[in-house]
């Protein structure tokens, strides 16, 4: 019987259990090489979640495998992956593997960028995709983040106010990286604004409710202009979005749980067990019990 996916409340927490013996002092915010987990550390991962965001800046990757909810990630030759509260996060680590794991919670963000997900769209609970770096990209990013690791194991008083600017800087020229791998047709600023507050809401509300209704009534406009303009941006419509949301909630309850089918169901907010299988049919192509049995 698969037991519930645990969950890691700080950097700390998780270091322990693969046997790391490196500890953040700094609530909040952890930077460390990842060349420095061997040969301590162990090299796998069991699915499990966390209340905190993770970075990983990778040089080198070896025969890496990483899984974000049930997708296994892409790691080409410069990846730049997000690990965000709430995703379903396992790893196989190849002892060659190097680079720069960044961890930090929310509130060490929000001290200085309060919408950080409206200005940080990648660190959104709907992405999960690799942002794969330029040779240059790469080349300045690592830079911030030797920069960022040097102040880290150097306490002094304005340590952490340093490292608050220094992280929202970094995450600024991910996000011109974002910018730039994004391919979005009609990229109007009150479009994408009224996108990324509802992909926010989604994902706070997607249990709750999978009514468009709901989500504009929130957002103070019409389920028509709603759908319209998410459309526009995406090449989704908002009911698409929700029911993505949900299925992917689903997937991860289904391979990562010990709940059974019809307590999945409730879970999700399904008035019937029926009701839950017929969604996750159509939008998976196979029942849930077969997917959650599928090797």
């Amino acid at each position: 019987m698969k037991s519930e996916i645990p969950i890691y409340n700080s950097s700390n927490e998780i270091h322990k259990v693969i046997g790391f013996p490196h500890r953040s002092h700094i609530p909040g915010f952890d930077i460390f090489t990842i060349e420095s987990m061997e040969p301590s550390s162990r090299r796998c991962m069991p699915p499990y979640r966390q209340s905190f965001f993770h970075i990983g800046l990778l040089s080198s990757v070896g025969n890496s495998k990483l899984n974000i909810n049930t997708e296994l990630l892409n790691v080409e030759e410069y990846p730049l992956w997000f690990v965000v509260p709430g995703q379903v996060f396992s790893w196989v680590r190849d002892e060659k593997m190097t680079g720069y794991n960044i961890m930090f919670k929310k509130d060490f963000l929000m001290n200085v960028v309060q919408n950080y997900i409206e200005v940080f769209p990648f660190l959104k609970m709907s992405e999960s995709k690799p942002l794969i770096l330029s040779k240059e990209e790469h080349k300045t990013l690592l830079l911030d983040a030797e920069r960022m690791h040097s102040v880290f194991k150097n306490p002094h008083p304005y340590q952490e106010k340093m490292l608050e600017g220094m992280l929202v800087s970094f995450l600024y020229y991910c996000k011109a990286i974002y910018d730039r791998l994004s391919i979005t047709e009609n990229h109007l600023p009150r479009a994408q604004m009224i996108t990324q507050k509802f992909e926010t809401l989604v994902d706070k509300m997607y249990i709750e409710t999978k009514s468009v209704g709901d989500y504009a009534n929130e957002l103070n406009i019409t389920p028509n202009y709603l759908t319209t303009t998410v459309k526009k941006f995406t090449g989704k419509s908002a009911k698409d979005i929700i029911q993505e949301r949900l299925l992917v909630e689903s997937k991860s309850l289904l391979r990562f749980s010990g709940l059974d089918i019809a307590e999945i169901a409730y879970r999700l907010n399904f008035q019937e067990p029926t009701h839950f299988t017929r969604f996750f049919k159509k939008f998976s192509g196979t029942t849930p019990n077969k997917f959650r049995h599928k090797e």
